[in-house]
């Protein structure tokens, strides 16, 4: 990812609806977890350590705003591969975090029992592997909570900016999770109140602006007056209680919840 956007991020993601909302939605998932994701159908909640508590890692933790919450909830642990995303995550005097290419993830094999990883499987090259070293350090009853943007047909240089490989379909990214051994409790569509507007907005930038250079393109994330800015997190909000109880028919991202299986 480009450095002035993870800047642009820090600068963001405490009032941004885009980050706010899906901090919503990843807490309301991480409490499910928490609560062994009964209303799922799992056979069993996330392993534990003998010591009772959760063993979190954040893959792609960014400027660290969500590690900042996995650390109350036990031992967080945070992987970047960006030194700028790690200097903002120490600012936030988060030390747990590690420099490291998350297709080769310098922790143990069935040390882990969740796994958050937003907005990260697009940025690597090789998914199968990066999916396969989830399962190895996950331990066996273990769950991944990952997103990832959907829809080839809004690829924009919005992805171009923050350097993905990919968009996915549903299908395609169920395959890749179950073809590495990851049994799916949840699997729904997410950021939906965006997607229409976000589809019209892009349509409409390709049609009538000048092509990027790979050297100069902008991510679709700006500063909006407050009134739009409140109106779409209010309904990220309204799309954070419906995926308690449903999974939602579209959107600009694929939500996923994976459990490693007991054997």
């Amino acid at each position: 990812m480009n450095t002035a956007e993870y800047h642009k991020m820090h600068a963001l993601e405490q009032r941004y609806w885009w980050f706010q909302g899906r901090r919503r939605v990843v807490h309301n998932m991480l409490a499910e977890i928490l609560a062994g994701g009964r209303s799922w159908g799992c056979a069993t909640a996330p392993a534990r350590h003998p010591d009772g508590r959760l063993r979190l890692v954040d893959i792609g933790c960014g400027t660290g705003y969500l590690l900042e919450d996995l650390e109350k909830m036990g031992v967080a642990v945070g992987l970047d591969f960006s030194p700028v995303a790690l200097t903002y995550c120490r600012q936030r005097n988060l030390r747990n975090v590690l420099r490291g290419d998350a297709a080769n993830i310098p922790l143990q094999s069935a040390s882990v029992d969740v796994i958050t990883a937003l907005d990260l499987v697009e940025h690597i090259r090789d998914d199968h592997r990066l999916m396969g070293e989830f399962f190895r350090i996950l331990r066996p009853g273990g769950m991944a909570l990952m997103s990832v943007p959907a829809h080839k047909s809004l690829w924009s240089n919005h992805d171009v900016a923050l350097h993905h490989f990919r968009r996915y379909e549903k299908p395609e990214f169920l395959s890749l999770v179950t073809g590495a051994g990851l049994k799916p409790v949840k699997y729904s569509f997410s950021v939906s109140s965006a997607y229409l507007p976000a589809a019209a907005f892009r349509r409409i930038k390709r049609l009538v602006s000048k092509p990027e250079t790979s050297t100069n393109p902008k991510t679709d994330e700006f500063p909006l007056p407050g009134f739009v800015n409140a109106s779409l997190l209010a309904t990220m909000k309204v799309e954070a209680w419906l995926l308690k109880h449903m999974n939602l028919p579209f959107g600009m991202s694929l939500l996923c919840i994976a459990q490693k299986p007991l054997q």
